[in-house]
């Protein structure tokens, strides 16, 4: 009955079928995938409500714990755009999925809330206008472009080429200041996506 764990699993299907296009269901099979931070990232999106803020707390599976929304969840911290409740950055990666999962979520969150404070927010999906609703269309569009097996810095690279082809690009310093925040910056190195 826990919403954002239904939402995380649907996400499962759309990232699995998005990278690498429907015939290529084990796109995400190496060591640096982040389809558990898709996941979360939809949890996060199909859940959020006006009056919602970046800054605040959002954990996942907090229902199924019988825990408040801003509990930890079954996540090693909440996610927020607050660095004091989310310290994570690129440097937080280890090998486990939902560990590698919840340091792609944080950044997807950060520019979710970013893109909402320069452009607005609209819980409608609809309003393809409001920040937060282009950010949705950024990430789901970077699934769609970066290659098979995409470590971190091919996905954020991605998204800064979906924002190029559908918004000429003006959203790109925006992007930048959020990966780089999280550790995913211009001079960060991916080395091997496994």
């Amino acid at each position: 009955f826990d919403n954002g764990i239904i939402a995380h699993e649907f996400g499962h299907g759309i990232s699995n079928r998005l990278t690498g296009g429907p015939a290529a269901a084990n796109c995400l099979s190496n060591g640096e995938q982040m389809g558990e931070g898709w996941s979360d990232f939809m949890s996060l999106i199909f859940t959020a409500k006006p009056g919602d803020k970046g800054t605040n707390p959002r954990g996942i599976g907090t229902f199924a714990l019988n825990e408040r929304p801003d509990g930890y969840g079954i996540r090693r911290r909440p996610y927020s755009t607050d660095m004091s409740v989310n310290e994570f950055t690129y440097k937080n990666i280890n090998p486990e999925v939902h560990d590698l999962g919840e340091v792609w979520t944080t950044v997807l969150w950060d520019l979710y809330w970013a893109l909402a404070d320069k452009y607005g927010y609209d819980p409608t999906f609809s309003n393809k206008k409001a920040g937060n609703n282009i950010c949705i269309q950024l990430v789901f569009d970077g699934m769609k472009i970066q290659p098979c097996r995409p470590g971190f810095l091919d996905g954020r690279d991605a998204i800064l080429k979906a924002d190029s082809a559908t918004n000429k690009g003006a959203n790109a310093c925006l992007i930048w200041e959020v990966f780089a925040r999280r550790g995913m910056g211009y001079f960060a190195k991916q080395g091997s996506n496994n």
